[in-house]
């Protein structure tokens, strides 16, 4: 194909996941899908197969094609909703909606979204508890079902769903905003076709498999063929779990995580489908942002977990915390292991900081930013999201006026970031006071580990969470959930990032 042909198409491609992220975004309930973005939107071909997506949510985005293999009963007009980890589903609050589309009456292709919704269900408002020994402690588990039959909304499918969230509202709204920009997105789609016409589809499709495998190809002759390793951790309470990985590059991209410690009855095991998106996320980073990211690139991986390891858990182990945490841990634990042999910059802030405050009345969830890690001739940037999260902050404005919640403070920490000849980045301040009793939940890491230096860089300052009630200060554990009264203050310190060279 011409190569002006291509990048016109391919752009136009890639413009469909992205329009769909856009409208998603305007007409989403939820401050965390409207405000924050916590959600993202792909093109398939009709043999299943990732042929574009947006730049939004690394842990949704590389594993949204693994659900979508398993399904068969569709037919044109239907939407086919599921959360399930074990089918290829991240955690139960990321709830994924595929529709097939139909261009004069023959499949050719499928979009899909996938959104965080601010609850679920399970034991605590906002479907993060903290504590959590079992995903039915969680949320509502849905399997594929079709939530659309030939472009009507399946009220009976729809009320199971809202009968089990606490605002139920919020979730139907959040719900039709997914469905809205999958048909948004089919109706581009089939706009593609009929400009182009199908066999100049089905070039485009193969000379985008034969670019990717052309520039993957050429990326990984150049790299250099060493085995590296490295392990890092993960806290529960008092003691750690061990990440454990081996990595080498040969025609393919070879990663071993034996060793990895087993599953446990903690909320951070990641479903292998997350283990997998951060496996990708990682070489992504170090190849190159402009491999195209498709079911090519994904065929470049070998990647072996092992068995009801923390990273491949056994069905119905708790999984809330894997997605968002261990998922982070991962790309250090890679980043640990290429930096013996590649100039990469020091580890992050590594967590995604998660809080929940909620009762039967509201729900409101975030994920906050923290410090950078810095690399040479670059100081760490502060107070932003990393690896596997690519979300914005839900403005101050938007808490206190849609939440019985006031934010006294919200800040850049000060002497968080590691010191080196180039600095890391800063962690934040973020403070909390609830206006009505309800219950809050953390879930976060680098409490105890702190971030990483690099190059004889210090390492970052680990992050810290505080109830504060009357006088009384109490320090949370990195994955905590407490009854909160009315004039209780949360007092959220995130990690900063590693500094880089000796200073």
């Amino acid at each position: 194909m011409n190569p002006i042909e291509f990048e016109i198409l391919n752009g136009k491609m890639i413009s469909i996941a992205e329009q769909m992220g856009e409208l998603l975004k305007r007409s989403a309930y939820s401050p965390n899908i409207r405000e924050r973005l916590d959600a993202s939107c792909t093109v398939f071909s009709p043999q299943r197969e990732l042929i574009a997506q947006a730049e939004h949510i690394p842990v949704h985005l590389g594993s949204m094609h693994i659900p979508l293999k398993t399904l068969e009963d569709f037919e044109e007009g239907d939407q086919i909703i599921l959360n399930d980890p074990s089918m290829g589903g991240t955690h139960l609050p990321d709830i994924t909606i595929y529709k097939p589309v139909y261009a004069d009456s023959k499949l050719v292709g499928f979009v899909g979204t996938r959104a965080h919704h601010a609850d679920i269900g399970g034991i605590s408002p906002g479907s993060m508890p903290g504590s959590s020994q079992s995903i039915f402690q969680e949320g509502l588990i849905i399997p594929p079902v079709k939530i659309v039959r030939k472009g009507e909304v399946s009220k009976d499918v729809m009320s199971l769903i809202l009968s089990n969230t606490r605002t139920p509202l919020e979730r139907k709204g959040d719900l039709q905003a997914q469905i809205s920009a999958n048909n948004y997105g089919a109706s581009k789609l089939v706009e593609f076709v009929e400009t182009y016409g199908i066999k100049k589809y089905e070039e485009y499709m193969e000379h985008l498999k034969e670019y990717t495998r052309r520039i993957m190809n050429s990326r990984l002759e150049n790299f250099p063929c060493e085995t590296v390793s490295a392990e890092d951790y993960l806290e529960i309470g008092d003691s750690l779990v061990t990440i454990k990985t081996a990595s080498w590059i040969d025609s393919k991209i070879r990663v071993d995580y034996t060793g990895t410690s087993p599953a446990v009855r903690e909320n951070i095991n990641a479903p292998l489908a997350v283990t997998l998106s951060a496996t990708y996320f990682f070489f992504r980073t170090i190849l190159g942002s402009d491999i195209p990211v498709n079911s090519e690139f994904y065929s470049f991986f070998d990647v072996r977990v092992p068995k009801n390891s923390i990273l491949n858990p056994p069905p119905r182990y708790p999984v809330v915390g894997g997605n968002v945490e261990t998922s982070q841990r991962i790309v250090d634990t890679l980043l640990l292991a290429y930096s013996k042999i590649l100039f990469l910059p020091a580890q992050s802030h590594g967590s995604m900081n998660n809080i929940a405050f909620g009762n039967e009345r509201f729900t409101y969830y975030e994920t906050l930013g923290g410090g950078a890690g810095a690399f040479q001739n670059y100081n760490g940037e502060d107070g932003i999201h990393v690896y596997m999260t690519n979300t914005k902050n839900t403005p101050v404005e938007i808490i206190e006026a849609e939440y019985p919640l006031m934010v006294k403070e919200y800040r850049l920490r000060e002497d968080s970031g590691g010191r080196g000849k180039w600095h890391g980045g800063a962690g934040i301040v973020r403070h909390y006071m609830a206006l009505e009793d309800c219950t809050f939940t953390v879930i976060s890491e680098r409490r105890k580990i702190c971030p990483r230096g690099a190059r004889g860089g210090e390492p970052g300052a680990p992050g810290i969470n505080i109830l504060r009630r009357g006088d009384k200060e109490i320090t949370l554990k990195s994955k905590d959930t407490a009854a909160l009264r009315k004039g209780d203050e949360i007092i959220i310190l995130t990690p900063g990032g590693g500094g880089f060279g000796k200073k």
